[in-house]
């Protein structure tokens, strides 16, 4: 966590911000060459990116990095059960042990296998003098859990050698958010999405045995993405019941039936959990727990309280909680709409003349049609355009740039009151948002008694350029070193 305290403007470090690089995707099972391909491009980018600002200052400013959420990809990785934490049902021997406090250890080391050479970059740009401050997502919301945080500074203890012990201090894990009074107010998101958020968001672990309750974006990646990784995990909450019908109809009759065997766990998943937010042992606990972590958040990075708890209440509620929400979820709606209309088909043919059988099945069929119509287009995991809560934190907070990640979609929006919403967008050039949409990053300068210079970017020819969709990117990625000159950085963003 981070105490954000300073005398002056002149000793606040420039900004940069990344979000969402998914070091640990790769490890999905079954992950295409593509995805990992991805993920190479990426760590090889964020290689370049980090020794780039490690060589060069701004205004003689130190860099405070911060990793906007989702630095690694726990939900990618398969863990088997063992002696220790054996598996004990059948879905843990099919799938591996489920995500929480105790696994989230063994993940993070497989991850850390996989990815020395991020470790050793972030220690050796921490050396140089700047900080590192890695915000929670979803994806690794493990790092709340005191045991998983501790294990992420013990592998970058290993990699730090003696003479960058200093360094390690410049890193720190902030559990929810970055807040510069008067300049910036920095996070996930993931939050305030009803696919992706938890019911209490400090406390997601259940008390009694450490694990991670579902929520529609877990299940999805665990059941969906695990039983078909050629699909695009980051964009399967995207997809209505009819894509699903048409991929499963692409792909044949046994791979149609392996699909919808993995959709009908992952529904049944979110109708399991449901039993445990209704507990309420269970969901006491972890109201006591987030309350507990939400005053020591608001401690030690001085936002009053209230206003703390005000923030928190524009937390989306997940969708499994509700069964309104979880039956659109799971397009349980969908599927009761076409049920109904295909019995009320069938037994007009049956029981009714033809003609006046023709006539009812056009009128139900009409009907159909207008139900699906008013029950508007529902996603797996249907994701809240983030636009709207910039504006209502500008009302709880001094911080006229309000910044997210979690979205994958690099976006610039000035408020309705003043103020701006900027989305990091991710570094991750998978198959969504695609390599021209990948590599973005935030830098913001903060400015004495003015609000900050603001610019949206991309990593792109070995140097950070304003963020261009259309630019091509196929010289980026593969820079082999750092630029010799220091860029002329443009003043504002575009």
């Amino acid at each position: 966590m981070v105490v954000h305290k300073t005398s002056s403007m002149a000793e606040h470090p420039n900004i940069l911000v990344v979000s969402d690089l998914h070091f640990g995707e790769e490890l999905l099972p079954g992950a295409t060459s593509e995805r990992r391909h991805a993920v190479e491009l990426g760590a090889r980018a964020f290689h370049e990116f980090l020794r780039y600002h490690e060589a060069r200052r701004l205004g003689g400013r130190p860099w405070r990095l911060v990793i906007a959420g989702d630095l690694f990809d726990f939900m990618s990785v398969m863990i088997p059960g063992t002696r220790e934490h054996p598996a004990r049902t059948a879905d843990e021997r099919a799938y591996g042990l489920t995500r929480g406090a105790h696994t989230g250890v063994a993940r993070l080391q497989r991850i850390c296998e996989n990815h020395g050479a991020l470790l050793r970059d972030l220690v050796s740009f921490a050396a140089a003098g700047h900080t590192i401050d890695i915000i929670v997502g979803n994806h690794d919301v493990e790092l709340l859990e005191p045991d998983c945080a501790a294990e992420l500074h013990r592998q970058l203890a290993l990699v730090a050698g003696d003479n960058a012990r200093g360094a390690l201090e410049r890193i720190r894990i902030v559990p929810w958010f970055v807040h510069e009074p008067g300049q910036v107010w920095i996070e996930h998101g993931h939050i305030y999405d009803e696919g992706c958020s938890f019911e209490y968001n400090l406390s997601p672990c259940d008390p009694t045995d450490g694990q991670l309750l579902f929520n529609a974006d877990y299940a999805a990646t665990r059941y969906l993405a695990m039983t078909c990784p050629e699909i695009d995990p980051h964009g399967i909450e995207e997809w209505s019941v009819w894509g699903y019908l048409r991929y499963g109809l692409d792909v044949g009759i046994r791979s149609f039936a392996r699909m919808w065997l993995a959709y009908a766990r992952f529904a049944w998943a979110l109708v399991r959990v449901r039993r445990m937010h209704r507990s309420f042992k269970r969901r006491d606990l972890r109201r006591r727990t987030h309350r507990e972590r939400l005053y020591r958040v608001a401690d030690e990075t001085g936002v009053p309280i209230d206003a703390l708890t005000a923030i928190d209440r524009l937390a989306r509620t997940p969708v499994c909680v509700t069964r309104r929400r979880l039956a659109s979820a799971i397009m349980l709606d969908r599927f009761g709409v076409l049920a109904a209309l295909l019995v009320s088909v069938f037994a007009m043919l049956v029981l009714l003349p033809i003609l006046w059988a023709l006539i009812g099945s056009a009128v139900v069929i009409a009907g159909a049609i207008a139900v699906q119509s008013w029950l508007g287009q529902h996603m797996v995991t249907s994701q809240l355009p983030m636009r709207a809560v910039p504006n209502r934190l500008r009302t709880l907070v001094d911080a006229p740039v309000v910044v997210f990640g979690h979205t994958h979609d690099p976006r610039w929006q000035p408020l309705r009151r003043g103020g701006l919403y900027v989305n990091c967008g991710t570094w991750l050039p998978a198959t969504r948002p695609g390599l021209r949409r990948s590599f973005t990053h935030i830098l913001i300068q903060p400015q004495e008694g003015s609000v900050p210079l603001v610019q949206l970017r991309q990593w792109r020819d070995g140097v950070p350029q304003p963020f261009d969709a259309g630019a091509d990117l196929g010289a980026g990625v593969t820079a082999p070193g750092v630029a010799d000159e220091v860029i002329d950085w443009p003043r504002t963003g575009t």
